[in-house]
């Protein structure tokens, strides 16, 4: 016959029962406790939402956990997933409404108890987001129709002030400011006391002209209050050279860089033979040409001869090479719009001298 002995333990109890044949089984015997509660989110529409928690005991196969809003017990949906895997339990939304504000809860069940945990979702449109700093303190998790209350009352205030501008006349004049407020504020942008714009976008940009020189200021009202805001926009004229030189810059002519249609080419030359370098190049202006080899500029001279003709070819003629001549050419070409070059090898066959024999 099985006979069995309790321990009381903190808040679980221990249930050892022995069977018959001599063997023995631990029951735990624990009301659901969260050792890791829910968190409140604050969040726009249409982005993702999270809640996780932590559950003891783990592997207690009479737990039931459900997950509800507002107290009842949320629908299944395709854009919810709900986990409970060894204590771990956790609600996301893949896509979160407005409609879906409210109180979430967690709530386990087992044969010996219940345990719950809360936390708050607010969902907001981006005009009307309320964010944790907007808030007063000490009002972090507050139910959702408290915080409601809260930013129904809230009165427009510009955080970011427009700046003084100064720019040339036909230049682009740019205000700007950011405002906070719900409902949604009204802006509206007045030059010396003369409304000029309305706009839900909170700037203000102009290709200036001297007369639109003044005061500017935006003015942001909702039913709770209103706030008001003032810059300044100085208009100078442009100087007569830099107009000058903008006209002149329009009749300048158009070129083009250079561009090499026929590269030189790599050879190699027994000690003693010539060694021609040929190449082609284009542009407009014709592009002046020079020589380099090592990095260092090469000069016309009696062993080498340096020719560029008007068409754009030409080629360098080392007469007699030698094995200092040997090595990396670059022909480089410039104007005024840009710069070519192209680059090939000059190498000398090895002399093979024959032995006689004695």
């Amino acid at each position: 016959m099985a006979s069995s002995g309790q321990q009381v333990v903190s808040d679980y109890t221990h249930k050892i029962v022995v069977k018959e044949d001599g063997t023995q089984s631990l029951i735990i015997q624990q009301k659901p406790q969260f050792k890791k509660k829910l968190t409140s989110v604050r969040m726009k529409r249409f982005g993702p939402a999270h809640f996780e928690c932590r559950l003891t005991p783990i592997g207690d196969p009479t737990m039931v956990v459900e997950w509800l809003h507002d107290g009842k017990p949320l629908a299944a949906a395709n854009r919810l997933r709900m986990v409970n895997e060894f204590g771990y339990c956790s609600l996301d939304y893949e896509v979160a409404y407005a409609r879906d504000s409210g109180v979430i809860t967690c709530r386990a069940t087992n044969k010996y108890g219940v345990d719950q945990t809360s936390a708050t979702l607010i969902v907001k449109d981006e005009k009307g987001l309320v964010e944790e700093t907007q808030l007063p303190e000490g009002r972090k998790g507050a139910r959702i129709d408290e915080i409601e209350q809260e930013t129904e009352k809230m009165k427009p205030e510009i955080v970011l002030l427009p700046e003084p501008v100064r720019v040339l006349e036909g230049d682009t004049a740019r205000f700007r400011c950011r405002v906070t407020g719900y409902p949604a504020p009204k802006v509206n942008w007045y030059l010396n006391g003369q409304l000029i714009r309305k706009s839900k976008r909170y700037r203000l940009r102009y290709d200036v002209k001297r007369e639109f020189e003044g005061e500017y200021s935006c003015t942001v009202s909702n039913r709770f209050g209103q706030s008001t805001c003032t810059s300044y926009l100085n208009v100078q004229l442009k100087e007569p050279e830099r107009e000058e030189k903008a006209e002149r810059t329009k009749f300048l002519p158009t070129g083009k860089p250079p561009e090499f249609t026929k590269t030189i080419e790599s050879v190699q030359l027994s000690e003693g033979s010539q060694a021609f370098f040929r190449y082609v190049v284009t542009g407009d202006p014709l592009p002046e040409v020079q020589w380099l080899k090592a990095g260092f500029h090469i000069q016309p001279s009696g062993f080498c001869v340096i020719v560029n003709n008007p068409d754009g070819s030409g080629f360098i003629n080392i007469k007699s090479v030698k094995q200092e001549h040997s090595g990396i050419y670059t022909c480089k070409a410039s104007n005024q719009y840009g710069e070519a070059s192209c680059t090939a090898e000059l190498l000398l066959r090895p002399c093979w001298t024959k032995l006689q024999s004695t």
